[in-house]
């Protein structure tokens, strides 16, 4: 069989595999969500099935996406375990190709699969996954406290049915939870303009922001007033700060480089952010990782005997890497591990032990 026949028909072998198993995943992530959201429509005014399977559908490319390395380990098990069962791998073997020749096509989707979805299908995915919650927020009248992270500092506001707030600050002490160089614009009930207020330093506390060294300018009195403390009643407090910034997962491996730079320079904490950005750079080696586990356990000669225990074996490998990249994660956003360590690390060590496996196995 010529190299490039044999290599398309792996590499065809594992589309069919990894593509049947994506489907059945996506269909039962697909129901469940859409049941969710139906119980969730039921609570708001307005919700029918239309906008739970509207929902459903702006959220599952994302939820989907959490288990594709999952897919990658299970597909290539069952792909390589098939070429094994009719002895085609015996074949192969004995016409004098390598392990690597044989696992070559799968390794390579793998990788250019990995690149694809963060380069493309996760830049769809999460801004689909950032509609789907401001779709949930309005729903739930959660977008009447915002906050924006700019160029020019974050951005607040409140919005209720005496007053509007806006607020920019140049910066946040996390620590004292403070907000630095401030300017807060007020607003009547129907958005008519009533003050500006600039302030050297705001303290949230959950009912007023406190704005000390205010200088005041009214839109009636037309002349600036000073304060040494000025409060204002308002619910926002510094967990909105945390909370309410759009999360990791609605952002883009494009987009959070310069979220990241605005946030630190905001002061806001940004490791959740960090680990986002570089779980998705390990992505393709995560989905190069789970083929080589899988063909580590699958390829070996089935007169060896074991081969319910050995597939066993590799599919508690895999678990065995999400467990280990948990808790290299939780490692990361406590700070006692560097955050691009915690955020590789499990899949350096799952592709070192794949090819340790994989070498024994080639050397007999």
């Amino acid at each position: 069989m010529p190299p490039i026949t044999l290599f398309k028909y792996i590499a065809l072998r594992t589309m069919a595999g990894i593509g049947a198993l994506f489907v059945i995943l996506a269909s039962f992530i697909l129901l469940a969500d859409l049941i969710e959201n139906m119980r969730f429509a039921g609570k708001v005014e307005n919700g029918d099935f239309g906008f739970a399977l509207a929902l459903t559908i702006l959220r599952v490319p994302a939820l989907t996406q959490a288990l594709i390395p999952f897919v990658f380990l299970f597909g290539s098990i069952w792909m390589f375990n098939q070429l094994n069962r009719r002895s085609e791998v015996s074949v192969m073997r004995s016409a004098g190709l390598s392990v690597w020749r044989l696992l070559g096509p799968a390794a390579l989707i793998a990788t250019l699969a990995g690149v694809t979805i963060i380069t493309i299908i996760d830049p769809i995915s999460s801004k689909m996954l950032y509609y789907a919650e401001q779709i949930k927020n309005v729903k739930t009248g959660q977008d009447r406290n915002l906050v924006r992270v700019l160029g020019d500092g974050i951005w607040l506001r409140q919005r209720d049915a005496d007053m509007q707030l806006i607020i920019n600050a140049q910066n946040f002490d996390d620590e004292r939870a403070a907000l630095e160089r401030v300017t807060v614009w007020r607003f009547g009930g129907e958005s008519v303009f009533l003050e500006r207020i600039d302030a050297d330093e705001a303290f949230l506390s959950g009912r007023t922001i406190e704005l000390h060294n205010a200088r005041l300018m009214s839109i009636a009195e037309q002349v600036e007033r000073r304060s040494p403390v000025f409060a204002i009643p308002t619910a926002l407090s510094p967990g909105d700060l945390r909370e309410r910034v759009a999360p990791p997962e609605t952002m883009s491996l494009w987009q959070l480089p310069r979220f990241i730079l605005l946030a630190d320079a905001a002061g806001l904490p940004t490791t959740r952010y960090h680990i986002r950005f570089h779980d998705l750079c390990a992505t393709p080696l995560k989905l190069l990782a789970m083929v080589l586990i899988a063909a580590a356990f699958s390829l070996r000669p089935m007169r060896m005997g074991g081969a319910l225990p050995l597939l066993l074996f590799s599919i508690g490998a895999g678990f065995l890497l999400y467990m280990l990249s948990e808790i290299s994660t939780a490692f990361g956003e406590s700070g006692l591990a560097p955050v691009a360590l915690a955020a590789w690390t499990p899949a350096v060590i799952a592709t070192l032990a794949a090819v340790t496996a994989l070498l024994h196995l080639e050397d007999g």
